[in-house]
């Protein structure tokens, strides 16, 4: 193992240990690992020159395209009225509302950033179950997993399924085509199980919200032409990702090309609407294809492959493998490393083995999976976790999140690990 090797894989260790120590932002911490290695010339593959090899800046163009066009919807009030009508056709019963909140934020999170859907709904709970006098953890429990559940149907309703699917070169509807199944019958055997779970929320009086009742849907609509506007450019975004192998267009040019054009009809600036765009995200994911550039240069990735390989003997053995073992990693790393470094891994062992396409999927269902297990496994867990902890002056401990996460994660991979299996002998 030569110098060289030996320094990127300090690197990364020490990356991933700073990430999940939660003392510093892991945007940053990613991004100027990144920039260490570049300033250490491991490699000539690796420079600001070279930078558009190894940065995916389709995936790039992707979150800050529908980032901008979130940040304008949410100026219309298009998210309060959608929960204030949730709450009306509910008519005061509680596990009424928390089902239909549950399937509202999954089906958002199938188009929509996890962290963006998140931050939408959760001022809805807190108001809901301050009125209905329960904690609102068990139901912040409940919408992050259906989040990250949800998030799982598109190639851009989580980030690491922007990362497969520009990776694999997958269409919009071939990706949905191949996820809805196993996130359908994931969703609702969580439901199921919150349903025992989480039996007090059952019992909360009608009474109790009755006040909530008094609330008008329409009044939430801050901006009526703006909130017109913002719903047919949005579906005609949708509609591109789903056309854009027919039309021959990047999914990325299709989300700014929605971005740029709303901007023009609500005449916001870039100045204005960059407050809106997560950029911790952004430098996030640039400092880790930096990094798994460095994996691949050095022949770290090389060699995993080549242990990975190994289960090639059994191709449904190596399907599995890759599901178990990026959910396990997902779950502690962080579902978006993971794909990141299982990319150009996936990518070396395609053709290796028959029906070679499926390592795309259980990549996909692994990470996506493994997000559920900790606080440290999605953005979305550890955005929600600090509303909790802020607005109920209460601390959620990592135990305490992994004894619920645990559960779900171990749901999801029974049921993907039968999908897998099935998908192999089916096709």
């Amino acid at each position: 193992m030569g110098i060289e090797t030996i320094t990127v894989l300090i690197l990364f260790l020490l990356t991933y240990y700073l990430i999940i120590s939660g003392k510093f932002q892991r945007s940053l911490v990613a991004f100027t690992m990144g920039l260490i290695v570049m300033l250490l010339q491991i490699s000539e593959g690796i420079s600001i020159k070279k930078i558009s090899n190894y940065v995916d800046f389709n995936t790039i163009g992707i979150l800050l395209g529908m980032m901008i066009l979130v940040g304008i919807l949410k100026k219309t009030g298009m998210f309060q009225y959608i929960t204030a009508t949730i709450v009306k056709s509910s008519k005061g019963r509680m596990y009424l509302i928390y089902i239909t909140l549950l399937f509202a934020v999954a089906l958002f999170s199938s188009v929509l950033d996890n962290v963006t859907t998140i931050l939408l709904f959760s001022p809805v709970v807190f108001l809901i179950t301050d009125t209905a006098g329960i904690s609102p953890v068990s139901i912040i429990f409940s919408m992050i997993f259906a989040a990250n559940i949800g998030g799982m149907t598109t190639i851009v309703g989580d980030p690491p399924n922007i990362l497969v699917g520009s990776a694999s070169g997958a269409s919009f509807v071939h990706f949905l085509l191949v996820m809805i199944i196993p996130s359908i019958l994931m969703l609702l055997a969580v439901l199921v199980y919150f349903h025992f779970r989480y039996p007090h929320i059952r019992k909360v009086e009608k009474s109790k919200l009755q006040r909530l009742m008094d609330i008008d849907p329409k009044r939430a609509i801050e901006d009526r032409p703006l909130f017109i506007k913002g719903i047919i450019v949005f579906a005609l975004v949708i509609l591109g990702f789903v056309l854009h192998e027919e039309l021959d267009y990047e999914a990325s040019l299709i989300a700014l090309t929605g971005a740029s054009v709303l901007m023009l009809l609500s005449k916001i600036s870039f100045q204005e609407i960059s407050q809106e765009v997560e950029w911790d995200t952004i430098f996030f994911f640039v400092g880790l294809f930096i990094l798994a550039k460095a994996l691949e240069e050095v022949g770290i990735i090389g060699s995993v492959a080549n242990w990975i390989n190994q289960f090639s003997t059994n191709p449904l053995l190596l399907i599995l493998a890759v599901l178990w073992i990026s959910a396990g990693l997902g779950g502690f790393i962080g579902a978006v490393p993971v794909v990141t470094v299982f990319i150009p891994i996936i990518q070396r062992l395609q053709g290796a083995i028959p029906q070679s396409e499926e390592l795309w999927w259980a990549l996909a269902l692994g990470a996506c999976i493994g997000g559920n297990m900790t606080i440290s496994g999605a953005a979305a867990n550890m955005v929600a976790v600090g509303l909790v902890e802020k607005t109920q002056k209460t601390k959620i401990s990592f135990v305490a999140f992994l004894k619920e996460g645990i559960v779900i994660t171990a749901i999801g991979l029974v049921i993907a690990t039968f999908y897998l299996v099935s998908r192999w002998y089916m096709i």
